[in-house]
């Protein structure tokens, strides 16, 4: 039986996030229509590995399919946008009673319960839900917690069907999201730790119980999504792109406030008790994981990221395992709030006040402090790509930020730009140290930096641009640009006199295993792991 706090808790985050995304601030983050925009793909050719919208075309399996693929199932009855908000709402929900039963492992069932309110109220839950859209990082990060539970019970217990729930939550979580397979090694450490810690349990039965679910884990991770590791065996890492949450946060304060202060909200006043309490011996496995976790999250500030990751460090980024350490600090939170109400202190209320009213801020950064263009009418841009001599040439945008995927699904023409930067082919964007072309104004000397793009982009067939700044108009004229018209919306429409009829890039092979497997195997997995989950439920718990 779930407690009532837990579910309250869990009612709190329903609320909570459901009026931020009633509010639709969904739409001003960075990666929402991004992964809108691979439902899309999905909506249009289900077995498809191929898409032509971007980069002059990319392999759709560079990216893990299930939370795009299940969006792409349930706009059918709701709509694209819809159901990215309707699964969005689901997965915040889910994450106090993720929290709830992670927490206990370490912790009683009280203070387990309350690290669930903290779940509810969580900082970086909310910036990873709103200003960055993330929806594939919280569904992954969701699995692995519950992956961490059901091993948990596995290693206690031997039970197989804890087992193979543990195993099937692993794959899944694979099939959602590959980067957080960064998280989930020091997650299993921590509870392996903690099994070994209790006297109940054999050490050499612990041992071997982990040696068998890792290596059912890795060749079920391997096998859902194996495209994507073959798509990935052939990659070359790009010019680094600059993040702000690589930088070192002493050198450069802004980025503290864009990358740690919100992530962590009023649990930095916590952090020095939770530092404490993470090395006690019964704490040791999970204190481990979140100190490990909270000097990744702060980039290049420590030189740790440089020496787990080695060249590759540079392009990756850490906002995530900030979230990731904050999740990890909570079944601590959970005890100090636990003492807290046994001695009837005021704090607590004035805990649960005050981070509701951050999570608000937090929530609202992209309306109150504008991190997008403001949103544009897309009709005007639609239409005009869809005329008979214009449709067979490429685009690109200028200053509509991540609207371009918005635009992208709405239309069938390509272009050579696009916001999944790991996927491009293109070597003048990948040696660029350019995100998308569209967002160069918002880089030190960006514009500038586009030249050498714009100059071969006649050759890629790229005839139009759509120019929503009017700074990018020197750009466009010294690149021999002409302005051909303003549309209704204010955006203007500029003309390339050098490009050519472009060429298809060639698409790969068609490999029909892999386009059968890329469709099955993820909701296979995903079906596989709630039916488990469901047989886990109706076991008759022990006397």
């Amino acid at each position: 039986m779930i407690p009532r706090r837990v579910r309250l808790a869990a009612w709190l985050a329903f609320g909570l996030h459901g009026i931020l995304i009633l509010a639709a601030e969904y739409r001003l983050s960075y990666d929402a229509y991004n992964h809108i925009f691979f439902a899309d793909h999905y909506v249009r050719d289900w077995w498809s590995l191929w898409e032509t919208r971007w980069y002059a075309g990319f392999a759709i399996n560079s990216y893990p399919p299930l939370t795009h693929q299940l969006i792409a199932l349930l706009s059918h009855i709701t709509g694209l946008e819809a159901a990215f908000a309707i699964l969005l709402w689901g997965a915040v929900t889910l994450f106090p009673f993720a929290i709830y039963a992670f927490s206990k492992i370490f912790t009683g069932e009280a203070a387990g319960s309350y690290a669930a309110v903290g779940a509810a109220l969580l900082p970086s839950l909310f910036l990873t839900a709103h200003p960055f859209g993330q929806l594939p990082t919280l569904f992954g990060t969701l699995f692995a917690l519950s992956g961490a539970v059901a091993l948990a019970r596995f290693l206690r217990t031997g039970k197989l069907l804890d087992g193979a729930l543990a195993v099937s939550l692993v794959i899944t979580m694979m099939a959602a999201h590959h980067a957080v397979l960064l998280f989930f090694p020091w997650v299993v450490g921590a509870v392996s730790l903690r099994a070994l810690a209790d006297h109940g349990v054999r050490t050499p039965a612990v041992v071997t119980r982990l040696a068998v679910f890792a290596s059912a884990a890795a060749a079920g991770a391997l096998l859902v999504i194996w495209p994507f590791w073959a798509w990935g065996r052939s990659q070359e890492l790009q010019t680094t792109i600059d993040h702000l949450s690589r930088h070192n946060f002493f050198a450069d304060p802004f980025a503290a406030v864009l990358f740690f202060l919100p992530v962590y909200g009023l649990l930095i006043l916590y952090l020095p008790l939770a530092f404490r309490m993470a090395v006690r011996k019964r704490f040791r496995g999970l204190g481990f994981a979140f100190g490990l976790l909270f000097l990744l999250g702060l980039g290049d500030t420590t030189p740790l990221p440089r020496l787990l990751f080695g060249d590759g460090w540079a392009w990756l980024t850490y906002d995530r395992f900030g979230f990731w350490a904050s999740l990890m600090i909570l079944p601590f939170l959970g005890v100090s709030l636990a003492i807290l109400v046994r001695r009837r202190s005021r704090l607590y209320p004035a805990f649960v006040v005050l981070s509701s009213l951050i999570a608000f801020v937090i929530g609202f950064i992209p309306s109150w402090l504008p991190t997008q263009p403001q949103a544009l009418r897309m009709e005007p841009m639609v239409m005009f790509l869809a005329q008979e001599g214009v449709r067979e040439y490429r685009y690109l945008t200028f200053g509509f930020g991540d609207q371009l995927a918005y635009l992208s699904i709405l239309t069938e023409a390509e272009t050579i730009d696009g916001s999944y930067h790991t996927a491009r082919t293109l070597p003048e964007l990948r040696a660029s140290g350019l995100g998308q072309i569209d967002t160069a104004y918002w880089l030190k000397g960006g514009i500038d930096r586009l030249d050498p793009i714009l100059q071969i982009s006649g050759e890629m067939g790229v005839r139009w641009g759509f120019a929503n700044l009017d700074l990018y108009t020197p750009l466009l004229l010294r690149n021999g640009w002409l302005m051909r018209a303003t549309l209704s919306n204010g955006v203007t429409v500029w003309e390339n006199p050098d490009a050519i009829l472009p060429h298809p890039t060639p698409a790969p092979e068609p490999r029909p295993l892999a386009a059968l497997s890329w469709g099955v195997l993820p909701l296979l997995s995903l079906l596989i792991t709630l039916g488990l989950a469901a047989l886990r439920r109706l076991e008759k718990p022990r006397p």
